[in-house]
């Protein structure tokens, strides 16, 4: 498994930021490649996998609807619920005060173990220098210039994959083309992300 390795808002005694790693590049991979994978691999019809999880999602919103924990053998799912507001006493919460705010899942020991045995070790690869590269005008243009010939739009992780920025990078270079008397880009939201389109 490939990794980088950033600095982290935390400090040492002397100063130095701490530092944490991520696992490099990290692909979005889909219900449908999944389901390829597995009739592929594991002797299951075409659109099995897609079915079964279907059902998976259908059935668990039940129990899980109800408060309970639903235990597999990779691991278990469970309601996260929380106030709409801060209370300072039990009296005062009510039961408009509480919403769903997410599903928990926690991994069972051995879906981590197998997980952990087929990483094969971890591999660092070269961490780019952020500074450098948005000092780079012509290579910022060069790499949106990638990502229109593409798609003819660009979104975040398209440009930090052409550009080799972080997403926070990328983001705050692509909103700065969008700002100015005469800006580069249009940014405009479509579904839950911002694609940037030429003005």
């Amino acid at each position: 498994m490939l990794f980088e390795v950033h600095p982290a808002p935390l400090k040492d005694k002397e100063g130095r930021n701490y530092v944490y790693v991520r696992p490099y590049g990290l692909r979005r991979r889909t219900l449908a490649e999944l389901d390829e994978y597995c009739a592929r691999h594991y002797a299951l019809q075409a659109g099995e996998m897609t079915r079964v999880l279907d059902v998976f999602m259908e059935a668990s919103k039940v129990w899980l609807g109800d408060g309970d924990r639903i235990e597999t053998p990779f691991g278990s799912f469970a309601p996260k619920i929380g106030l709409r507001s801060e209370k300072t006493t039990a009296d005062k919460v009510g039961s408009l005060d509480v919403e769903l705010q997410g599903i928990e899942f926690t991994p069972t020991r051995e879906f981590v173990e197998k997980v952990d045995r087929w990483t094969n070790g971890f591999r660092p690869v070269g961490n780019p220098d952020t500074q450098k590269l948005s000092a780079d005008t012509a290579h910022l243009e060069r790499a949106l210039q990638r990502c229109l010939d593409e798609r003819g739009y660009a979104d975040v992780r398209s440009f930090m994959r052409n550009s080799g920025l972080t997403y926070h990078s990328a983001r705050k270079q692509l909103d700065a083309w969008c700002q100015g008397d005469a800006p580069r880009l249009l940014r405009t939201k479509m579904g839950g992300t911002y694609v940037y389109t030429e003005t």
